[in-house]
C-alpha cells in the first residue's frame, strides 16, 4: 500500500478528468467508500477548479500539482498552484447575508471547509490541503455533510463552469 502520490496537470478545466482518476486509484488502495470518495472528490475538485481559475489564472503554460499522503488515520489531499497566493482573512463569508448573491467568491472554500475535517493554507496562500480523518466515516458525519452540500447548492445556485 502507498503513502504518497502526486500528478501534475495543466491549467486547464479540461484537465479535471485526472482528478477524478487519481482520487479513485486512492479509493481502490485505502478502500474508501462512495459517499467518502465522493467528499473528498467534490473538495478537491473545487481547490484544483480554484487553483487553474485564481491561482494560474488559466495559464496552461503553469502547473498544478495535486498530491497525496497517508498517515495513521488521515488522508490528506493537497493543491499547490504557481499563482501570487491569496491570504485567507481577504476571503469573504459566503454564508453572510449581506453579501451579493452574485459574487461567487469563498463560496469554493467553504464548501471544502464543510465537506474535510481540516483545512489548511501554506504561508503563500498557494497550496491547500484538505484532510480527511478515515475515522470519521461515519453515518452522522456523512449525513451532516449531504445536509451541507444540499443546503450550499440550493442557496447559491452552484454552476459548473466549463
Amino acid at each position: 500500500m502507498f503513502k504518497h502520490k502526486k500528478i501534475q496537470i495543466n491549467s486547464s478545466l479540461t484537465e479535471l478528468y485526472k482528478i477524478e482518476e487519481f482520487v479513485e486509484s486512492i479509493s481502490d488502495v485505502f478502500n474508501i467508500n462512495n459517499n467518502y470518495y465522493s467528499t473528498i472528490l467534490i473538495s478537491l475538485d473545487e481547490a484544483v477548479r480554484n487553483a487553474i481559475e485564481h491561482g494560474n489564472k488559466f495559464d496552461e503554460n503553469k502547473k498544478v500539482e495535486i498530491s497525496f499522503v497517508s498517515t495513521k488515520g488521515e488522508l490528506i489531499f493537497s493543491v499547490k498552484d504557481e499563482g501570487k497566493g491569496f491570504n485567507l482573512t481577504d476571503i469573504p463569508d459566503p454564508t453572510n447575508p449581506k453579501l451579493d448573491d452574485n459574487q461567487e467568491v469563498g463560496k469554493g472554500l467553504f464548501l471544502m471547509a464543510q465537506l474535510s475535517d481540516d483545512l489548511k493554507i501554506n504561508d503563500e496562500g498557494n497550496r491547500i490541503s484538505l484532510y480527511f480523518k478515515v475515522s470519521s466515516i461515519n453515518k452522522e458525519l456523512a449525513i451532516k455533510r449531504v445536509s451541507a452540500l444540499k443546503s450550499f447548492f440550493q442557496e447559491h445556485k452552484h454552476r459548473v463552469k466549463a
